[in-house]
């Protein structure tokens, strides 16, 4: 019973979800780490286009027990749709004079984006549970 409510498919993506933002922050501490290191290739995670799919399933799922009954009910998003919008590459870093080719700059970003969406989920992730509390304290 209590694993059920643990086992649900927007836990599951918060699960993954926080597996891989660990992994891009732990890659992310290795380039700063080896910045000075010569021939050094700096190391990225990328996630999301699992994460993506693993939350389409859950979508299409939903999609089967929730029908749209009237033309004024929301719509969940075309076939181009995105919860997280569309991903943007970044390609400013260049290799230097020792083929390494880490920007701290570009880093110290990417570092400050992935702690902001850590925090975020984890708050997220918090109330889910605190609401879960409540219920069971009744």
């Amino acid at each position: 019973m209590l694993e059920s409510l643990f086992n649900t498919a927007s836990m599951q993506a918060a699960r993954s979800a926080l597996t891989g933002l660990s992994r891009r922050q732990e890659a992310i501490s290795g380039n700063v780490a080896n910045i000075d290191t010569p021939g050094y290739q700096r190391r990225s995670v990328s996630f999301e286009s699992a994460l993506e799919a693993e939350l389409a399933g859950a979508a299409a799922d939903t999609a089967s027990r929730m029908r749209k009954t009237d033309p004024r009910h929301l719509d969940r998003g075309g076939a181009g749709s995105s919860l997280y919008g569309t991903a943007v590459e970044r390609d400013v870093v260049s290799t230097r004079n020792d083929n390494n080719n880490v920007s701290i700059d570009e880093e110290m970003t990417l570092m400050v984006e992935t702690q902001l969406r850590y925090q975020a989920l984890t708050q997220s992730l918090g109330k889910r549970i605190g609401t879960l509390r409540t219920v069971i304290r009744g």
